[in-house]
């Protein structure tokens, strides 16, 4: 009997003992998932800190990037500002009133380079302090171009003739589409039928040299660029100049008798033209057929022209938009009956409208030019015909040249003897 009980009375204290060490472990488990819980949210609230910490990175980065202009004139910029920014006055290095978001986050940057530079390298860092009180760190690194932002609006500058917009083949875009790439940095063009390159500046589009290489009969791309980069075979002259280009179409009050009867003998006359200071050789131009930019099919009822302007020698080089320049006009000279008394044409250029992005007034096309300091294309002109009566009053420029904030038709050359009695001078 007394040995049945003290069995009892074991398994009693073996039963205690279990639901103590239950206990035990239950107390293990709640404390490792309490813990867990905690390490998941220090890491989610250090995932929250670290993603902000990059977007308030990638913000400075975009306000670097978002400048207004290269050398525009800006009131009120400090090295804080994410506004009215522009290329030549960007911080080199800055630190940022604190942020506060989640945390307390410090930013500062810094650029290499000058504002001389094509490209920039970018660093912006953000420090804070996490919940641990650990410092953090990120630090964000891009590249800056020298890009400016008006460019960007020729993307959508309408041309008339139905031209297209040239193909930027990483250079300036008034070299012509079929200038050959030279690999240093130039581009060169067949100029007239004697064997002559146009070599231009990629970067400036102003021409650098003229150039009549030894090619023996070769007409490969690789044979030109070889001939024209080597001293011994280029025959090059330097030069400092400018080309004035565009296109004369025929309108449609023209019949097609009547353009075959003058379209042979158009040309440009560049009398018009001083320069300021005059280079090694005297303005030329070729004139010829349109031709497409992407096929090289010819452009119905349209001309192309192409005019250098040769300066000074590049020594003393000028400065940016520097004081060599040319004034003056360009006229579309036509066939022996284009200046008699019963001529019935009438030459109008394409004059465009002021924008934020076109404010120059020769790249506008407005003659006289006035100290051209730079290359210019779209320079093109429409000639028309109308009546020659003796009562007939000044001709009127065809309404489809009147693009509603892109251009307007102004009258550049009147031909006829009815309404002009120095036909014979306006239109050699």
């Amino acid at each position: 009997m007394n040995t049945m009980n003290a069995g009892r009375r074991g398994q009693l204290g073996f039963t205690i003992i279990e639901a103590l060490i239950a206990l035990v472990i239950m107390g293990f488990g709640i404390l490792s998932l309490a813990g867990m819980q905690a390490a998941l949210s220090r890491n989610a609230d250090d995932a929250k800190q670290r993603t902000e910490a990059v977007r308030l990175a990638q913000e400075k980065i975009e306000s670097f990037r978002s400048y207004s202009g290269i050398a525009s004139t800006v009131v009120g910029q400090a090295t804080t500002s994410t506004t009215a920014l522009n290329w030549n006055a960007l911080a080199a290095s800055g630190t940022d009133p604190s942020i506060t978001t989640n945390a307390v986050y410090g930013r500062t940057w810094t650029m290499n380079g000058s504002s001389a530079d094509p490209m920039r390298g970018l660093t912006v860092n953000v420090a804070w302090t996490n919940r641990a009180g650990e410092p953090q760190t990120v630090s964000l690194s891009s590249v800056l171009s020298k890009t400016d932002p008006a460019d960007s609006g020729f993307l959508g500058f309408p041309l008339p003739l139905n031209t297209n917009l040239k193909r930027p083949k990483n250079r300036n875009l008034d070299i012509p589409i079929p200038a050959i790439d030279l690999g240093n940095g130039k581009s060169a063009v067949k100029f007239g039928t004697t064997g002559q390159y146009v070599v231009f500046g990629n970067i400036s589009g102003d021409v650098v040299k003229i150039c009549t290489p030894t090619l023996n009969g070769a007409t490969a791309n690789i044979d030109i660029i070889a001939a024209l980069t080597d001293s011994g075979t280029s025959n090059c002259t330097d030069i400092t100049g400018f080309i004035v280009a565009g296109y004369v179409g025929r309108d449609s009050s023209i019949s097609y008798v009547d353009w075959n009867a003058i379209e042979s003998g158009l040309g440009i006359d560049f009398s018009g033209i001083t320069r300021n200071a005059a280079g090694p050789t005297g303005v030329t131009c070729q004139f010829g057929n349109a031709t497409n930019q992407n096929t090289g099919a010819t452009i119905p009822d349209s001309k192309y022209y192409l005019c250098v302007v040769p300066l000074a020698a590049p020594s003393p080089a000028p400065s940016t938009n520097g004081p060599y320049n040319w004034s003056g006009a360009i006229r579309i000279a036509g066939p022996s009956a284009w200046h008699t008394s019963a001529n019935k044409y009438y030459v109008c250029r394409y004059q465009y409208a002021t924008t934020n992005s076109l404010t120059d007034v020769n790249q506008r096309n407005v003659q006289p030019y006035v100290a051209v300091n730079k290359s210019i294309d779209q320079q093109n002109y429409l000639i028309a015909v109308t009546a020659n009566a003796t009562s007939a009053p000044s001709p009127t420029c065809p309404s489809s040249m009147t693009v509603a904030n892109v251009s307007s038709g102004v009258l550049h050359q009147d031909c006829r003897s009815a309404s002009n009695p120095n036909y014979a001078t306006a239109c050699p």
